[in-house]
C-alpha cells in the first residue's frame, strides 16, 4: 500500500492481491473520479500567475462542499470495518485508505479556514505587545500527519541545523506556524469561512465512533492511521474553536484594523456555533478513548526488561516488536496534543462549558489540568504521568519508550504554545509546570531524561535528544522572559546577584537542579556512534551554548565573548558530575556507550586540561579518569581501546604530574597496543607514546627506543607462508570460528568489557594470535611521530628531545630492510603502510636532510613497488600508495632529481605512467567541478565533535 497520497492509496486498492471486493473497487474509482475531476477543474480556472497554494485551496474548496466525496469516505470505512463477506474478513486496506483521506480531507479543511482574530499577547490591557523572542515554535522532522508537525513516530532523520547566528539563541530553526495560530503575513490565499450544513460537520460526527472501534485495530498501520486522523480531527477542531472564539472578543482586545474586519461577521449563525461546539464534544469524547485504552494497556503486566519471556507472552511482547496497541496509542495522544492549537482565550459570550465546568479552550493543558496534579497518589496525574514515565524509561519495548518520548516533548510544546495568549496568572501556571522542582510534570521529566538519554537503543537516545532541546529551550526562553518582565517591572536586581548571572551560562541558570543530570549526558551523546544522535546532539550544544554572545566592556562588539564561558565554562563548573558520568559509561555493557565516553574524556583533557582557566577545575578528577581509561585498554572492541589509547596520551600531556603515578601502567598498555591486530589501534598507540615523550622528555625517550629497537625487526621472525596458504586460510570456516565478533552497527552489546564476563550473543575467549610483521607495522607509526614530532631542532616539540641522524639513519636502515622481506603474504600490507608515512617522514626531515641520508634506503624498494609488470604480486592498495608517495616525494625534492635517482634502478618509466595517471585525475576532477581529490579535507559531511 502507498499513502504517500490519497491518489495513489485509492489506486493501491486495485492492485492488491488477492483482489478486494467489487464494492470497494467501485467505491474506490468513483472517489478517485470526484479527485481527479476537482483537480482538472481547479487548473481550467487557474491564471497562468495563480500560485500553487492558491491551485491547491481552489481544489480543497471543490472537495469540501461535495457530500458525495464525504459520504463516500464513510462508505469506504464502514466497508472495511464489515465482515460480512468471508472472502473480505481481515481485510484491513479499506479501512486504512478511508482513514487516510479523512486526514487529507481535515487538513485541506484547516487551510481553508480564515485567519482568527487572536487577543494580545500575555493578556495586555494596554494593547502593547511584549517584548519577547521566545514566540517561535520549532517543528522537527516529519510527524504523523502527512502535512508534518512536531510528532515523531521514526525520528528525525535529519537534523535542523542553526544558522551561524541567531537572535534568540536557542531555536535557529526555520519554523512552520500552525494556521490556527498565524496572526499576521496575510496572503492571497482564498479562504472561507465554514458553513453550518458543510460536509464535514456530518463526517465529524461519525468519527469518534470510528475511532473508538479502531483504535486498538490488529493491523498496526490502520492503527497508525487512526493516530493522524486523531491529529487531524483536533487540529481542525481547534482551530474553529480559534475562529469562533475571535468572533466574540471584546472590542478593547483588537485594534482598530481588526475590528473593521470583524463587524460583518460578529454574530455567527446559530447553526454553526452548534455544530462547532458539537465538534468540541467530539474531540474530547476522542481523548477520553485515547486515555482509556491507554490507561488499559499500562495495567497489563509486562515483562520486565532484565528478565524478558516474550516466547510465553500472549503475542509480540518483546523489546524489538510491537507491544499491542500501546505504542500507537501514545502517538495518538501526541497527534492529539499537537493537534490542540486553541489559544487559550474564549470569548465573554460563549457559554460552552465542559461537565466539570472548564472552559473548553482549545489548549490541552488547560483543559485537562487535572492530568498535572497530584493528590497524594488519588489524582488523575499520578496514572498519567506516572505511566508516560514508566513507559518512556521501564517499559521492555523500544518503541514504546521512544513514542512516550514523544508525548511528552509535545506536551512541553502545548505548554509554550498555550502561554502566548493567557492571562499573567495562567501563564504563571504553566511556566510553573515546567521550572518549579515540587511539579510533578517536572520530575517526571527529569528521569524521563535521565533514563532516555542513556537508553541503549539509539531509536530512544533520539527522541530523548529531542525531548531534552524541545524542554532546555523552554526553560531559557521561560527565564528570558520573566527577566525581562522583572527589568520592566522596574524590580532592583541585586548587584551580586547580576554578576553571578554573568558568571555562569543562561542553560546553568534556567535549568538549575537539572544541570548536573542533562549536561553529562548531552556531552556524551556529541560522541555517540549513530550519526542521527550525533549530529543532533552537537546542533543542540551550538544553538545552546555558542550563540549566546556578550560584549564586554570595553571591547568592540566583533570580540563579543560567550556568556559565563559558554559550553567550556559549564562544563568545568559541572566537572564533577560529568567526571563521574563519563568514569560510569566507561564500564557501561554498551560498547558503542564506552567509545564514545572515552571521545568525551579525550575531549575534557585537550579542551579543559589545555585551558589557563579551566585546567584546575578538571584536575582532581583526573585520577578517576584515568582509572576509567584504564579499565578501557582490555576492551574487547577495538574502537574503545584506541579511542582509551588516544585519551591517555592526551591526559598525560595536560597533566604530566597527575598522571605520574599510572605511568609504567600506561606505558605498558601502550607498548602492547603498539603490536594490536587492529592498524589504527598501533597508530594510536603511536601517538600516545608520542605525547608521552612530549610530556616527559629524555627519560620517556630512552624507554620509547628500547622498544622500538626492540619491535622494529620482528618481522623477520614472521613465519613463511605462500599466498596460496593464505588464501586458503582465510577461507577456512574452522579457523574463524569463535573469533572477534564485530559490531554491524546494533547497538544491542555484543563485546565484553575487559577483565569482564561475557556480555552479548557470545562466550568465547578465542581470538587471533598476534603477528610479529604487525609490531613492525606499529613501529613505522612510531617512527613517524619522532621524526614529526623531535627530529628537527628548530620544531621540536620539546628542547631537550631533539633526534639526529646518528639515532635516526640505523633505525630507518633496519626498518627499509624488514620492509624489503616477502616470505609471507602480509608484507604488502607492511609495505604500503610504509609508503602512507614515508612522506610526512620526508617533510619532517627536511628536504636536503632527506635527499642525502635516507630516499637511497627506500627507492629501490618504491620503484619495484611502483612497477607490478615484474611480477611481484603486489597488491593494489600498496601500488597504490607507492605510487602517492612517489608523487610526494618528488614534489618535496623535485621532480627532476626524484626521476633521475629511479633511472639509476632503471624504472623511470614506473614513474613516468603514475604521474601521468595523476595528471589525468587532476583533469577528471577539475572537469567535474570539484577541484579536488577524495581525500581532501572536508570531503565528508561529518565535522568534528563540537565543543564550547
Amino acid at each position: 500500500m502507498d499513502f504517500s497520497t490519497v491518489e495513489r492509496a485509492l489506486v493501491s486498492l486495485s492492485r492488491r492481491h488477492p483482489p478486494l471486493s467489487p464494492e470497494v473497487l467501485d467505491l474506490s474509482k468513483r472517489l478517485l473520479d470526484l479527485l481527479q475531476s476537482s483537480l482538472s477543474s481547479s487548473a481550467t480556472t487557474a491564471t497562468s500567475t495563480t500560485s500553487t497554494t492558491t491551485s491547491d485551496v481552489e481544489h480543497s474548496s471543490s472537495i469540501a462542499e461535495s457530500n458525495e466525496y464525504a459520504t463516500g469516505i464513510l462508505t469506504l470505512i464502514s466497508v472495511g470495518e464489515s465482515t460480512a463477506s468471508p472472502q473480505d474478513q481481515q481485510r484491513w486496506e479499506p479501512l486504512a485508505v478511508g482513514l487516510r483521506l479523512v486526514v487529507d480531507y481535515l487538513e485541506q479543511r484547516t487551510k481553508e479556514l480564515p485567519r482568527p482574530l487572536l487577543p494580545n499577547k500575555h493578556g495586555s490591557d494596554n494593547g502593547e505587545e511584549e517584548d519577547d523572542d521566545d514566540d517561535e515554535e520549532e517543528d522537527e522532522g516529519t510527524g504523523l500527519g502527512t502535512g508534518g508537525g512536531g510528532v515523531y513516530a521514526e525520528g528525525p532523520r535529519i537534523p535542523k541545523i542553526a544558522p551561524p547566528s541567531s537572535p534568540t539563541g536557542v531555536e535557529g530553526t526555520t519554523t512552520i506556524p500552525s494556521p490556527a495560530v498565524v496572526v499576521s503575513q496575510p496572503t492571497e490565499q482564498r479562504t472561507q469561512p465554514p458553513r453550518a450544513e458543510s460536509p464535514v460537520f456530518e463526517l465529524m460526527k461519525s468519527l469518534p465512533e470510528i475511532v473508538d472501534r479502531n483504535v486498538e485495530h490488529p493491523e498496526p498501520r490502520v492503527r497508525s492511521l487512526v493516530a493522524q486522523v486523531v491529529g487531524a480531527y483536533a487540529l481542525y477542531a481547534t482551530s474553529l474553536l480559534n475562529w469562533m472564539s475571535s468572533h466574540g472578543l471584546p472590542s478593547h482586545s483588537r485594534s482598530q484594523s481588526e475590528e473593521s474586519q470583524t463587524n460583518e461577521t460578529q454574530q455567527l449563525p446559530h447553526e454553526l456555533k452548534t455544530s462547532i461546539i458539537h465538534s468540541q464534544k467530539g474531540r474530547r469524547q476522542i481523548h477520553r478513548v485515547i486515555l482509556a485504552s491507554l490507561r488499559s494497556h499500562l495495567a497489563m503486566k509486562e515483562p520486565s526488561r532484565e528478565n524478558n519471556p516474550s516466547a510465553a507472552s500472549d503475542g509480540a511482547l518483546d523489546d524489538t516488536t510491537g507491544w499491542r496497541a500501546l505504542e500507537t496509542n501514545l502517538h495518538a495522544l501526541a497527534s492529539y496534543i499537537d493537534g490542540c492549537v486553541g489559544n487559550g482565550f474564549v470569548g465573554e459570550n460563549d457559554e460552552e462549558k465542559r461537565e466539570d465546568g472548564a472552559i473548553s479552550s482549545g489548549s490541552y493543558l488547560l483543559e485537562e489540568a487535572h492530568l498535572f496534579e497530584s493528590h497524594d497518589g488519588d489524582g488523575d496525574g499520578e496514572w498519567f504521568l506516572s505511566g508516560l514515565q514508566h513507559c518512556s524509561v521501564v517499559h521492555v519495548n523500544r518503541h514504546v519508550r521512544a513514542a512516550s518520548a514523544a508525548v511528552l516533548g509535545v506536551l512541553i510544546k502545548s505548554c509554550m504554545r498555550s502561554r502566548r495568549y493567557s492571562s499573567r496568572e495562567t501563564r504563571d501556571y504553566l511556566e510553573d509546570l515546567l521550572v518549579e522542582s515540587d511539579s510533578l510534570f517536572r520530575r517526571v521529566l527529569k528521569e524521563s531524561l535521565k533514563g532516555t538519554l542513556a537508553d541503549n537503543w539509539s531509536q530512544v537516545r533520539m527522541a530523548g535528544s529531542v525531548l531534552c532541546r524541545r524542554y532546555v529551550g523552554a526553560l531559557m526562553r521561560i527565564y528570558r522572559g520573566r527577566k525581562k518582565a522583572a527589568m520592566r517591572d522596574g524590580e532592583k536586581v541585586d548587584e551580586e546577584e547580576e554578576e553571578e548571572e554573568e558568571d555562569v551560562t543562561v542553560f546553568e541558570s534556567a535549568a538549575g537542579d537539572l544541570v548536573p543530570m542533562l549536561l553529562p549526558r548531552m556531552c556524551l551523546n556529541r560522541f555517540y556512534i549513530a550519526q542521527g544522535v550525533k549530529l543532533y546532539s552537537q546542533d543542540t550544544w551550538k544553538t545552546v551554548f555558542e550563540q549566546q554572545k556578550q560584549s564586554r566592556e570595553g571591547e568592540e562588539d566583533t570580540t563579543a565573548t560567550a556568556v559565563g564561558g559558554g559550553g567550556m565554562g559549564a562544563v568545568a563548573r559541572n566537572a564533577a558530575p560529568l567526571c563521574r558520568y563519563y568514569a560510569i559509561m566507561c564500564d557501561a555493557d554498551n560498547h558503542a556507550v564506552r567509545e564514545a565516553a572515552c571521545q568525551g574524556v579525550a575531549e575534557l583533557a585537550q579542551k579543559l586540561g589545555k585551558h589557563s582557566l579551566y585546567a584546575e577545575f578538571l584536575a582532581p578528577h583526573v585520577t578517576i579518569l584515568l582509572q576509567a581509561l584504564l579499565m578501557c585498554f582490555h576492551d574487547e572492541s577495538w574502537p574503545v581501546r584506541d579511542e582509551a589509547c588516544l585519551a591517555c596520551g592526551t591526559f598525560c600531556l595536560a597533566y604530566a604530574e597527575e598522571c605520574l603515578p599510572e605511568l609504567p601502567t600506561l606505558f605498558e598498555r601502550w607498548t602492547e597496543q603498539m603490536t594490536d591486530q587492529i592498524w589504527s589501534v598501533r597508530e594510536d598507540a603511536a601517538v600516545a607514546l608520542g605525547d608521552a615523550i612530549a610530556a616527559y622528555g629524555p627519560d620517556m625517550l630512552e624507554k620509547v627506543m628500547k622498544v622500538l629497537k626492540k619491535s622494529l625487526p620482528a618481522a623477520k621472525d614472521q613465519p613463511a607462508m605462500s599466498r596460496e596458504e593464505y588464501k586458503k586460510l582465510q577461507n577456512d570456516m574452522q579457523a574463524h570460528t569463535g573469533n572477534q565478533l564485530y559490531s554491524c552497527g546494533s547497538l544491542a552489546p555484543k563485546l565484553r568489557k575487559g577483565g569482564a564476563g561475557r556480555i552479548g550473543c557470545g562466550n568465547c575467549a578465542i581470538d587471533r594470535p598476534k603477528a610479529p610483521w604487525e609490531a613492525t607495522d606499529g613501529c613505522i607509526y612510531l617512527m613517524r611521530e619522532l621524526c614529526v614530532r623531535f627530529a628537527n631542532r628548530d620544531h621540536s616539540e620539546r628542547e631537550d628531545v631533539v633526534l639526529d641522524d646518528n639515532t635516526l639513519l640505523p633505525l630507518m636502515t633496519e626498518l627499509a630492510d624488514s620492509c624489503r622481506l616477502s616470505h609471507y603474504p602480509q608484507s604488502d600490507d607492511l609495505r604500503t603502510t610504509l609508503w602512507r608515512q614515508l612522506p610526512p617522514i620526508a617533510e619532517a626531515l627536511g628536504k636536503r636532510r632527506f635527499k642525502s641520508l635516507y630516499l637511497d634506503l627506500f627507492i629501490e624498494l618504491l620503484a619495484k613497488n611502483l612497477d607490478d609488470r615484474c611480477g611481484t604480486g603486489a597488491s593494489q592498495l600498496s601500488i597504490h600508495a607507492a605510487g602517492q608517495c612517489a608523487e610526494e616525494l618528488a614534489n618535496l625534492i623535485g621532480v627532476g632529481i626524484f626521476r633521475g635517482r629511479l633511472e639509476a634502478v632503471g624504472r623511470e618509466d614506473a614513474f613516468d605512467r603514475v604521474m601521468e595517471e595523476r595528471r589525468r585525475e587532476q583533469m577528471m576532477a577539475k572537469a567535474a567541478g570539484t577541484g579536488k581529490f577524495l581525500g581532501a579535507k572536508n570531503f565528508s559531511p561529518f565535522g568534528p565533535p563540537i565543543a564550547g
